[in-house]
Protein backbone atom coordinates (compact mmCIF):
# COMPACT_ATOMS: atom_id res chain seq x y z
CA UNK A 1 0.00 0.00 0.00
CA UNK A 2 1.31 3.39 -1.13
CA UNK A 3 1.73 6.20 1.26
CA UNK A 4 -0.08 9.49 0.59
CA UNK A 5 3.17 11.20 -0.22
CA UNK A 6 4.04 8.52 -2.75
CA UNK A 7 0.59 8.81 -4.40
CA UNK A 8 0.98 12.58 -4.74
CA UNK A 9 4.43 12.17 -6.22
CA UNK A 10 3.17 9.63 -8.77
CA UNK A 11 0.28 11.90 -9.86
CA UNK A 12 2.62 14.79 -10.41
CA UNK A 13 4.94 12.62 -12.43
CA UNK A 14 2.12 11.51 -14.87
CA UNK A 15 0.78 15.01 -15.55
CA UNK A 16 1.72 16.78 -18.86
CA UNK A 17 3.31 20.21 -18.60
CA UNK A 18 0.86 23.08 -19.05
CA UNK A 19 1.95 25.78 -21.56
CA UNK A 20 0.34 29.19 -21.17
CA UNK A 21 -1.94 30.23 -24.08
CA UNK A 22 0.01 33.44 -24.65
CA UNK A 23 3.22 31.52 -25.05
CA UNK A 24 1.66 29.17 -27.61
CA UNK A 25 0.36 32.08 -29.66
CA UNK A 26 3.72 33.78 -29.58
CA UNK A 27 5.41 30.64 -30.88
CA UNK A 28 2.87 30.29 -33.70
CA UNK A 29 3.35 33.91 -34.75
CA UNK A 30 7.11 33.47 -34.70
CA UNK A 31 6.93 30.44 -36.95
CA UNK A 32 4.56 32.25 -39.31
CA UNK A 33 6.89 35.22 -39.53
CA UNK A 34 9.79 32.93 -40.33
CA UNK A 35 7.77 31.37 -43.17
CA UNK A 36 6.89 34.76 -44.59
CA UNK A 37 10.52 35.84 -44.45
CA UNK A 38 11.53 32.81 -46.52
CA UNK A 39 8.79 33.60 -49.11
CA UNK A 40 10.07 37.15 -49.47
CA UNK A 41 13.46 35.72 -50.31
CA UNK A 42 11.89 34.01 -53.40
CA UNK A 43 10.78 37.34 -54.95
CA UNK A 44 13.06 38.37 -57.90
CA UNK A 45 15.37 41.26 -57.27
CA UNK A 46 14.98 44.58 -59.03
CA UNK A 47 17.80 43.71 -61.40
CA UNK A 48 16.20 40.38 -62.30
CA UNK A 49 12.85 42.05 -62.99
CA UNK A 50 14.54 44.63 -65.20
CA UNK A 51 16.35 41.87 -67.13
CA UNK A 52 13.07 39.98 -67.69
CA UNK A 53 11.37 43.18 -68.89
CA UNK A 54 14.20 43.84 -71.37
CA UNK A 55 13.95 40.29 -72.74
CA UNK A 56 10.17 40.60 -73.18
CA UNK A 57 10.54 43.94 -74.96
CA UNK A 58 13.20 42.50 -77.27
CA UNK A 59 10.96 39.54 -78.13
CA UNK A 60 8.07 41.88 -78.99
CA UNK A 61 10.32 44.02 -81.21
CA UNK A 62 11.66 40.94 -83.01
CA UNK A 63 8.15 39.62 -83.68
CA UNK A 64 6.97 43.00 -84.98
CA UNK A 65 10.01 43.24 -87.28
CA UNK A 66 9.36 39.73 -88.59
CA UNK A 67 5.71 40.51 -89.37
CA UNK A 68 6.69 43.75 -91.09
CA UNK A 69 9.28 41.96 -93.21
CA UNK A 70 6.73 39.30 -94.22
CA UNK A 71 4.30 41.99 -95.30
CA UNK A 72 6.99 43.75 -97.32
CA UNK A 73 7.95 40.50 -99.04
CA UNK A 74 4.34 39.78 -100.01
CA UNK A 75 3.91 43.33 -101.31
CA UNK A 76 7.15 43.07 -103.27
CA UNK A 77 6.06 39.83 -104.91
CA UNK A 78 2.74 41.43 -105.81
CA UNK A 79 4.44 44.47 -107.31
CA UNK A 80 6.87 42.34 -109.31
CA UNK A 81 4.02 41.06 -111.52
CA UNK A 82 3.47 43.85 -114.02
CA UNK A 83 0.74 43.32 -116.59
CA UNK A 84 0.85 44.20 -120.24
CA UNK A 85 -1.75 43.93 -122.98
CA UNK A 86 -1.71 41.08 -125.47
CA UNK A 87 -3.91 41.56 -128.51
CA UNK A 88 -4.60 38.92 -131.11
CA UNK A 89 -5.99 40.90 -134.03
CA UNK A 90 -6.33 37.80 -136.19
CA UNK A 91 -8.63 36.02 -133.73
CA UNK A 92 -10.26 39.13 -132.32
CA UNK A 93 -9.50 39.28 -128.61
CA UNK A 94 -7.30 41.03 -126.05
CA UNK A 95 -6.13 40.12 -122.56
CA UNK A 96 -3.63 41.25 -119.95
CA UNK A 97 -0.59 39.01 -119.41
CA UNK A 98 2.35 39.12 -116.95
CA UNK A 99 4.95 41.24 -118.73
CA UNK A 100 8.07 39.58 -117.32
CA UNK A 101 6.92 36.00 -117.86
CA UNK A 102 8.58 33.98 -120.61
CA UNK A 103 6.72 33.07 -123.83
CA UNK A 104 6.63 29.33 -124.55
CA UNK A 105 7.34 29.32 -128.27
CA UNK A 106 6.43 25.65 -128.71
CA UNK A 107 2.84 26.14 -127.59
CA UNK A 108 2.31 29.69 -128.85
CA UNK A 109 0.99 30.36 -132.37
CA UNK A 110 -1.43 32.56 -134.30
CA UNK A 111 -4.31 31.33 -132.15
CA UNK A 112 -2.87 32.25 -128.78
CA UNK A 113 0.00 32.38 -126.39
CA UNK A 114 1.45 30.55 -123.40
CA UNK A 115 3.73 32.30 -120.90
CA UNK A 116 5.60 30.74 -117.99
CA UNK A 117 6.33 32.45 -114.69
CA UNK A 118 9.81 32.59 -113.15
CA UNK A 119 10.86 29.34 -111.47
CA UNK A 120 7.72 27.75 -112.93
CA UNK A 121 5.69 29.79 -110.47
CA UNK A 122 2.75 29.93 -112.85
CA UNK A 123 1.50 29.22 -116.34
CA UNK A 124 -0.79 31.45 -118.38
CA UNK A 125 -2.50 30.26 -121.56
CA UNK A 126 -4.93 32.04 -123.86
CA UNK A 127 -6.15 30.26 -126.97
CA UNK A 128 -8.72 30.59 -129.74
CA UNK A 129 -10.50 27.55 -131.17
CA UNK A 130 -13.03 27.18 -133.94
CA UNK A 131 -15.47 25.52 -131.54
CA UNK A 132 -17.31 23.76 -134.32
CA UNK A 133 -20.82 22.74 -133.23
CA UNK A 134 -19.91 24.15 -129.79
CA UNK A 135 -17.82 21.04 -129.16
CA UNK A 136 -14.88 22.85 -127.52
CA UNK A 137 -17.01 24.80 -125.08
CA UNK A 138 -18.96 21.68 -124.18
CA UNK A 139 -15.70 19.81 -123.58
CA UNK A 140 -14.42 22.59 -121.30
CA UNK A 141 -17.58 22.43 -119.20
CA UNK A 142 -17.53 18.63 -119.01
CA UNK A 143 -13.89 18.64 -117.90
CA UNK A 144 -14.84 20.77 -114.91
CA UNK A 145 -17.80 18.54 -114.07
CA UNK A 146 -15.62 15.42 -114.24
CA UNK A 147 -13.12 16.98 -111.81
CA UNK A 148 -15.76 16.73 -109.07
CA UNK A 149 -15.24 18.76 -105.90
CA UNK A 150 -11.77 19.83 -107.04
CA UNK A 151 -13.24 22.32 -109.52
CA UNK A 152 -16.25 24.63 -109.45
CA UNK A 153 -17.93 25.83 -112.65
CA UNK A 154 -20.18 28.80 -113.27
CA UNK A 155 -22.24 29.22 -116.44
CA UNK A 156 -22.32 33.02 -116.35
CA UNK A 157 -24.31 33.27 -119.56
CA UNK A 158 -24.95 31.36 -122.76
CA UNK A 159 -21.64 32.65 -124.10
CA UNK A 160 -19.49 32.69 -120.94
CA UNK A 161 -18.27 29.98 -118.61
CA UNK A 162 -15.89 30.29 -115.66
CA UNK A 163 -14.26 27.73 -113.40
CA UNK A 164 -11.80 27.63 -110.51
CA UNK A 165 -10.35 25.05 -108.17
CA UNK A 166 -7.28 23.11 -107.13
CA UNK A 167 -5.64 20.18 -108.89
CA UNK A 168 -2.26 18.53 -108.33
CA UNK A 169 -1.14 21.18 -105.86
CA UNK A 170 -2.02 24.06 -108.17
CA UNK A 171 -4.82 26.59 -108.20
CA UNK A 172 -6.53 26.88 -111.56
CA UNK A 173 -8.76 29.63 -112.91
CA UNK A 174 -10.35 29.62 -116.38
CA UNK A 175 -12.71 31.72 -118.43
CA UNK A 176 -14.32 30.87 -121.75
CA UNK A 177 -15.96 33.39 -124.08
CA UNK A 178 -17.90 32.40 -127.20
CA UNK A 179 -17.80 34.87 -130.06
CA UNK A 180 -20.80 35.78 -132.25
CA UNK A 181 -19.42 33.60 -135.06
CA UNK A 182 -19.44 30.58 -132.71
CA UNK A 183 -15.66 30.38 -132.19
CA UNK A 184 -14.28 30.39 -128.66
CA UNK A 185 -11.49 32.03 -126.65
CA UNK A 186 -10.28 30.45 -123.42
CA UNK A 187 -7.88 31.85 -120.83
CA UNK A 188 -6.40 29.55 -118.20
CA UNK A 189 -3.97 30.26 -115.37
CA UNK A 190 -2.37 27.68 -113.07
CA UNK A 191 -0.08 28.50 -110.14
CA UNK A 192 1.14 26.81 -106.93
CA UNK A 193 -1.26 26.75 -104.00
CA UNK A 194 1.43 28.21 -101.72
CA UNK A 195 1.55 31.31 -103.97
CA UNK A 196 -2.18 31.96 -103.67
CA UNK A 197 -1.84 34.84 -101.21
CA UNK A 198 0.32 36.79 -103.66
CA UNK A 199 -1.30 35.58 -106.90
CA UNK A 200 -5.06 35.37 -106.36
CA UNK A 201 -5.82 39.06 -106.83
CA UNK A 202 -3.73 39.56 -109.95
CA UNK A 203 -4.95 36.31 -111.50
CA UNK A 204 -8.48 37.59 -111.04
CA UNK A 205 -7.54 40.78 -112.88
CA UNK A 206 -6.06 38.79 -115.77
CA UNK A 207 -9.12 36.58 -116.17
CA UNK A 208 -11.48 39.55 -116.00
CA UNK A 209 -9.45 41.43 -118.61
CA UNK A 210 -10.25 38.98 -121.42
CA UNK A 211 -12.35 40.86 -123.97
CA UNK A 212 -13.55 40.15 -127.51
CA UNK A 213 -12.84 42.54 -130.36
Amino acid sequence: MLRPAAIKSELMTNRLPIIPVTAALSAALLLSACGKQEAVGDVPSGEELARQADEASAAIRDEAASLEQSGENAETQQQEITLTSYTNALRGYTVMVPEAWTIDEETSDDNGQTVIGPDDNGEFTVNWTENRDNADMTAAIEAVEEAGDAMTGNQVSEDEFRSSGTQDGKKIMTRVLRKPDGSMVQVKIAYPVESAEQMDAIVGQIVDSLALR
